[in-house]
């Protein structure tokens, strides 16, 4: 499998803040080899995966969406591990760089905030998508489910 890094434009280097021990190189390397999700509710996702979906509006984006439970069922030897930034987007705040580093993606356990902070789920490594995964062209639907349709460079075409 080919992966294409298309856009790092919201990439600042200058508005990170590199910690234990982390090279810019590594932050690129991470976000370029692990999957992310934007967390959300049976509405639709959280601001930041709004944002982001109006960023590309115009390129016509296929939305996958799923239940955190069928998904962590569907991987049960896998560990998500969870952030409270858009980690491939660092701004600066009041001064402050955005951290990268180590403890930037935590599992739940050592993540030390409420459910409501986090931003990004991600995985270190290949999943399986849960049977129930639905597919839509906007965040808020409407949804089908993914089975049912074949991806192409058009919006969602019948398989």
């Amino acid at each position: 499998m080919t992966t294409l890094l298309r856009d790092q434009s919201p990439l600042h280097q200058g508005n990170i803040a590199l910690v234990g021990g982390y090279t810019y190189d590594d932050v690129i390397e991470q976000i370029n080899r692990w999957i992310f999700f934007w967390p959300g509710t049976a509405e639709g996702p959280i601001s930041y995966g709004v944002r982001h979906f109006e960023r590309y509006r115009e390129e016509n984006p296929v939305i996958l969406r799923m239940n955190i439970r069928s998904l962590l069922g569907s991987n049960p030897e896998v560990q998500p591990k969870f952030c409270r930034y858009n980690s491939g987007s660092p701004r600066c705040s009041n001064g402050a760089k955005s951290p990268r580093g180590p403890e930037t993606f935590v599992p739940a356990g050592k993540f030390a905030e409420t459910p409501g902070k986090v931003v990004e789920v991600t995985f270190e490594e290949s999943i399986v998508l849960p049977a129930d995964t639905t597919i839509g062209n906007h965040p808020n639907g409407p949804w089908r489910p993914l089975l049912d349709f074949e991806l192409t460079n058009s919006p969602l075409s019948p398989g």
